[in-house]
């Protein structure tokens, strides 16, 4: 028999938050050393950044609102528009888009990500 109690919400929040800190260290490891003319000749580290973007998004979106509401230091709108935005993006804008997320904006919601998760549950 299937239990029917849903699972602890702190439990669920902290299983979102160490997949979305895993894709964006993902996202940081592909591109660790590269500079720009690098990111756009490789379209295989593109693809693996589109990719872990499109999961992080997917995964916020997936997080009840209420606890998204625990971490008002991350910019959800624009997480939750990273799958749009990754399958939309074309040719010359799109590089210099995620190249800037990359390098400005994913450090900074690794590090919001990591102190919650250093929290006590």
């Amino acid at each position: 028999m299937r239990h029917t109690e849903s699972p602890n919400p702190h439990l669920l929040k902290r299983v979102y938050l160490e997949q979305m800190q895993e894709a964006a260290r993902q996202v940081l490891r592909y591109t660790a050393g590269m500079d720009f003319a690098a990111f756009t000749a490789d379209t295989r580290t593109q693809d693996a950044v589109k990719h872990n973007l499109h999961r992080l998004g997917t995964l916020a979106a997936a997080m009840h609102p209420s606890l998204r509401e625990e971490l008002p230091e991350l910019d959800w709108r624009s997480i939750l528009d990273l799958p749009d935005l990754v399958g939309r993006l074309h040719f010359g804008i799109q590089d210099e888009i995620l190249w800037d997320l990359i390098q400005r904006t994913l450090p900074y919601w690794l590090v919001v990500l990591e102190e919650a998760l250093e929290q006590p549950s």
